[in-house]
């Protein structure tokens, strides 16, 4: 699968694309990629990316906890199909205007990431879907 960025009113750096397309199987095509903290650690932050079918990414979730669970605490997401914003759980802000907060986001986890703080893992959306239930 190709990612495809045309949704995004921002673009993302050429080194996240390399994250994300080295952890795209194909297996699946609408997916999420989840990114688990090897070893709790300063800076290093847990985050989901979920990809559509045609390869759009969906959303990009940032979690202030270690582990990525169903207790984390949501710290920064871009919801690029409800074009909105959240940070710390507050109310949805319009992603229009949120770019910095968005590369400042982009370069934390592209560090965390080259640097191998990650496990990662990749599952289909249904999957994450019937979690939720």
């Amino acid at each position: 699968m190709f990612l495809n960025t045309n949704n995004l009113p921002w673009l993302i750096s050429k080194e996240l694309r390399t994250v994300i397309h080295a952890h795209i199987s194909d297996r699946f095509t609408a997916c999420v990629i989840t990114f688990q903290c090897r070893t709790p650690a300063a800076g290093h932050h847990p985050a989901e990316i979920a990809i559509d079918t045609d390869g759009t990414i969906i959303f990009i979730t940032g979690f202030s906890d270690t582990a990525v669970s169903s207790e984390a605490t949501e710290d920064s997401s871009f919801d690029f199909v409800a074009r909105a914003a959240r940070y710390g759980g507050r109310e949805p802000v319009p992603l229009e205007g949120e770019q910095e907060r968005y590369q400042e986001w982009e370069g934390a986890f592209v560090a965390s990431s080259l640097a191998g703080a990650y496990r990662v893992a990749v599952a289909p959306i249904l999957e994450l879907e019937e979690r939720c239930d």
